[in-house]
């Protein structure tokens, strides 16, 4: 099915979601995924269970794309969540990459990263969403703890923010893949009014 009612399914990237715009979402969502294990983090998730670790925003869940993977998860969200995941996306920082010693050196180093993505694909409930490169998204530097140590960090890619889907079984597919990365996943999502 092709894509013609995106818009009232997905935010706007240049939006503000429960007043917060979808670049500082972003780092939200990279201090979400950094605050988790590895041996409990959804991005290494290979059925969706980790799924529900620390979701504490009230108005919005965050699902997770891969290490370099493919996979297919399952995953129950309450009603009423709207859900943030990137297609394909990178980080820098001074932990990560301590040659960069400045944040506009940071921000250099993702575009040129997230310039190379040569395939994006979303696909939600059958309905394909077309013009991908509309949802680009790079941050402001912004606050990480990585590995246990405080740093800055600055993030680009490609950004879904999902309005909050109604009551049921839903699917959700993404790929995303640049020279020297490939993400894809599938996600079984059930919403129910008492997860």
């Amino acid at each position: 099915m092709e894509d013609k009612h995106s818009s009232d399914l997905l935010f706007d990237c240049h939006s503000k979601p429960f007043n917060i715009p979808i670049p500082e979402w972003t780092s939200i969502w990279w201090n979400w995924l950094h605050s988790l294990p590895t041996n409990m983090n959804p991005a290494s998730d290979s059925t969706g269970q980790f799924c529900s670790e620390s979701q504490n925003y009230s108005h919005v869940w965050f699902l997770a794309g891969t290490l370099g993977d493919s996979v297919i998860r399952r995953c129950t969200i309450p009603h009423g969540k709207a859900i943030l995941f990137p297609i394909i996306t990178c980080i820098f920082s001074f932990v990560l990459d301590p040659h960069l010693k400045t944040e506009e050196q940071l921000r250099k180093a993702v575009r040129k990263d997230i310039d190379t993505v040569e395939h994006l694909s979303l696909t939600i409930d059958e309905i394909n969403i077309s013009e991908l490169s509309r949802f680009r998204v790079i941050s402001d530097p912004f606050d990480d703890i990585i590995d246990g140590v405080r740093t800055r960090s600055v993030s680009d890619g490609y950004w879904i923010f999902l309005k909050p889907p109604k009551i049921g079984d839903h699917t959700i597919y993404f790929s995303g893949r640049n020279i020297d990365f490939f993400n894809e996943v599938k996600y079984y999502i059930s919403i129910t009014s008492d997860a």
